[in-house]
Formats: C-alpha cells, sequence, structure tokens
C-alpha cells in the first residue's frame, strides 16, 4: 500500500514539474499559414496576393509555408531579421520560428524569386 501511495506522489510530483517548465516557455507561437503558389505568397485560404503580415512587437511567431508549386523551389525569408526558412523543392512544407523584434516593418521574400515573391511583415 506504501508502494502504490510513493508512486502516486511521485506521479503528481513530474505532473507537476511539467506543467511549471511548460508555462515557464510562455505561450506557443502564433501560427501563419502561407502558401507559395505561381511565384507568389499567400495566407493560406485567402485571395490577397503577397499580404502584408500583421505582428506585435515580442510575439513569438512559427512561419509554416507550404510550396504548391510542383517544379518550383521556395523558401520564406526576411533578411533583416536573420529569418530563414529551409528551401523547398517542389511540393513541400517547411517552419521557422522566431521571435518579433520590438518595432518596425521588414520586407519578407522568396531567395530565388525575391523580385515577385516578395511582401511586407509590420511590427504593430
Amino acid at each position: 500500500m506504501a508502494s502504490k501511495f510513493r508512486l502516486v506522489i511521485l506521479i503528481a510530483v513530474v505532473a507537476g514539474a511539467g506543467a511549471i517548465i511548460l508555462s515557464a516557455r510562455g505561450p506557443a507561437p502564433r501560427e501563419i499559414h502561407l502558401v507559395g503558389r505561381n511565384t507568389t505568397f499567400y495566407v493560406e485560404g485567402a485571395a490577397d496576393p503577397n499580404p502584408i503580415l500583421r505582428v506585435k512587437p515580442g510575439e513569438s511567431v512559427r512561419i509554416v509555408f507550404r510550396n504548391a508549386d510542383a517544379g518550383m523551389r521556395h523558401d520564406f525569408t526576411i533578411p533583416d531579421w536573420g529569418v530563414e526558412s529551409s528551401a523547398v523543392a517542389g511540393t513541400g512544407e517547411t517552419a521557422v520560428t522566431f521571435r518579433v523584434p520590438e518595432r518596425g516593418t521588414a520586407q519578407y521574400h522568396c531567395t530565388p524569386h525575391a523580385t515577385v515573391m516578395k511582401g511586407t511583415i509590420a511590427v504593430e
């Protein structure tokens, strides 16, 4: 009986410690889903090409980028902020997580198609 009680206490302590560690990390990053299609960025489910992405100062953001162009290589970068996803050759998906600076705007783009596949990310 005592060993079962000790096991229950141990499980409760471990679970409590895990909850404290998770809460110390803060909230999960906000995800923005982008699709690369016809050498253009779109927010998933929206029709505006190369949209302005609006983020908050200090926010943790995860860009999930899906390449829908089967025969092309795309990535997602914000050069001024040092943000760069891995490249996706053909259809597939990648993601990159970053912390938003306290202010400013920057340009995001696809490295191989930077002249047409680009937009603005604004800290508001």
